[in-house]
């Protein structure tokens, strides 16, 4: 019965601890990636467009899906009243997060690719798919800890 409604805790009603709200962000950032790598790849390869062009729009696509679900389920508790100022913070921290996708892929597309730092295991035109990965994660931990510390308030212990 425990573990029924710690699971429970993890998807339903507010975050009572820090560790729910690190749960709830991270399955927010994947729900987030998948949009994001998706729009990603397919403007990319089917459609042709430039990586980075491709890389900024499949941001964008993350950054509303993150929002819509930090905002509504992740977090709930803000440390700012105003739905348009919130909004407008949210939307500063992505375009660090932005900034920091967008320098690791083209680091990746560009000189590691050039040199294939990463050997054969991937042909060099798909660098930019491991930059993406690696940008994730990054661009993850940036976006838990700066919207903790500036958009959203926490009653969470950490549990």
């Amino acid at each position: 019965m425990e573990l029924r409604l710690r699971l429970r805790d993890l998807f339903v009603g507010p975050a009572k601890s820090a560790f729910i709200e690190l749960f709830r962000s991270l399955f927010v950032g994947a729900a987030a990636f998948a949009g994001d790598f998706v729009t990603l790849t397919l403007l990319k390869e089917a459609g042709g467009v430039s990586t980075l062009l491709s890389a900024t729009l499949g941001f964008v696509v993350g950054v509303v899906i993150n929002y819509i679900l930090s905002a509504f389920w992740a977090f709930r508790n803000s440390n700012i009243k105003s739905g348009v100022i919130r909004f407008a913070v949210f939307v500063v921290i992505a375009i660090v997060g932005l900034l920091l996708n967008n320098l690791i892929i083209a680091v990746f597309d560009g000189p590691i690719a050039e040199n294939m730092l990463l050997g054969e295991m991937v042909a060099p035109k798909r660098y930019y798919m491991i930059g993406k990965i690696v940008a994730t994660i990054i661009v993850f931990f940036w976006n838990f800890f700066s919207r903790k510390l500036l958009l959203f308030r926490s009653n969470a212990k950490m549990t």
